[in-house]
């Protein structure tokens, strides 16, 4: 079988399901915001000036791309790299909890219709399964590996950022955010370049 690719981007993926996530996190705290830092900006000295009397907490997400073969388009194919379930192992032990989001389409009109989302653990142990297929015709068929890291319920996401997460400063935060990016690629010290490339979740900072 050929391997399985996707007709989007990371990206693309992010726009859909960034507001539909805020939207469940919206159910129990007052302010949501999105963020996908850079050392520059939401790192700068005036956000630092800004936010230094704020306490709030944190959640992640890597936006994940729905994939499918030519000979199989009935199934959607999900790939989980080495380089996030690292990221997310690393804000885990930080106090931020990092989950996947895949958005259930198969095609561009799909995901702009309000799409329905997988939501999951990035929670594995060495040497286990990275690579999914998943049957969805409106209804999604799981394997049992799988359906035991998804989240089945809005409410059990919401369990899960109340009992992983801790509060932070703003520096505090700049300095996890650095830890994750560098720890996701297995690299020792902080470098501004290696931060840029490579995976990044998105950052919901949360009061």
């Amino acid at each position: 079988m050929k391997k399985a690719t996707s007709f989007i981007g990371e990206h693309t993926v992010e726009l859909t399901i960034v507001p539909i996530l805020k939207k469940i996190l919206q159910k129990k705290y007052e302010f949501v915001t999105p963020i996908f830092p850079w050392m520059t900006r939401e790192g700068s000295n005036i956000s630092k000036y800004l936010h230094k009397n704020e306490k709030f907490k944190i959640f992640g997400l890597y936006p994940r791309r729905p994939k499918f073969t030519i000979s199989d388009k009935e199934n959607i194919y999900l790939k989980i790299s080495e380089q996030i379930i690292l990221g997310a192992q690393s804000g885990l032990a930080l106090g931020i909890p990092i989950i996947a989001g895949l958005p259930l389409v198969k095609n561009l009109w799909e995901l702009g219709n309000n799409p329905q989302c997988l939501w999951m653990k990035l929670v594995f142990e060495a040497n286990e399964n990275l690579d999914f297929k998943m049957k969805f015709d409106g209804i999604l068929s799981l394997d049992i590996e799988l359906s035991k890291k998804v989240f089945q319920k809005e409410n059990e996401i919401l369990n899960y950022i109340n009992e992983n997460t801790k509060s932070f400063e703003i520096n505090e935060a700049l300095e996890a955010f650095r830890k994750i990016k560098m720890d996701s690629i297995n690299m020792g010290g902080y470098s501004s370049f290696a931060f840029m490339g490579g995976y990044k979740p998105i950052y919901f900072l949360l009061k």
